[in-house]
């Protein structure tokens, strides 16, 4: 299995409110791609897709965290830029 993770990561809940949030990208053979995203013991679990499959987090934090997902994947993806 596959384990990338990064700490500490400031997201803009509100434009009042920034939180620190984990990320860890999983990927094995059985499962795919998934991720998990945490914050204040709060978690989220998604599919490569994007898709909800399970988690406490209050869902006006996931719209900012995943939409930093997706940042963060794009600078793993082109780590010299677009």
């Amino acid at each position: 299995m596959m384990t990338i993770t990064y700490h500490n990561i400031p997201v803009d809940i509100t434009p009042n409110e920034e939180r620190p949030f984990q990320y860890q990208l999983f990927e094995n053979e059985h499962d795919g791609q998934y991720y998990k995203i945490s914050s204040d013991g709060k978690e989220l679990y998604i599919n490569e897709d994007l898709a909800y499959l399970k988690g406490d987090m209050p869902i006006e934090w996931r719209e900012p965290a995943i939409a930093k997902l997706l940042i963060l994947l794009r600078a793993k993806e082109y780590p010299d830029g677009p």
